[in-house]
């Protein structure tokens, strides 16, 4: 499975972090990337299963949290070793 870039950049965020983290947060974390692009990701990388999501309603309002789960973790190495390959093969 090849990760839109969003969704690499994404999942390169959360492997970073020790815990769930809020969507906003993820949003707010990410330089250069708009939010409706940052939660764009965020639903494809849940929908794909390469990420754990849940409703946290303990605050002043719902906060989605969200976590890379092992699958995500799979898909950001297979990719980072795509990454790694690509230019290398591109300046041969």
């Amino acid at each position: 499975m090849a990760l839109a870039r969003n969704q690499y950049i994404v999942l390169n965020y959360l492997a970073d972090l020790p815990a769930e983290v809020a969507g906003i947060e993820v949003a707010d974390g990410i330089e250069g990337s708009g939010r409706s692009s940052v939660y764009a990701a965020l639903a494809a990388l849940q929908r794909d299963g390469l990420v754990d999501a849940r409703w946290d309603h303990g605050g002043s309002h719902p906060r989605r949290l969200i976590q890379i789960n092992g699958a995500g973790r799979d898909a950001l190495r297979a990719e980072q070793a795509i990454r790694r390959v690509i230019p290398q093969e591109a300046a041969s």
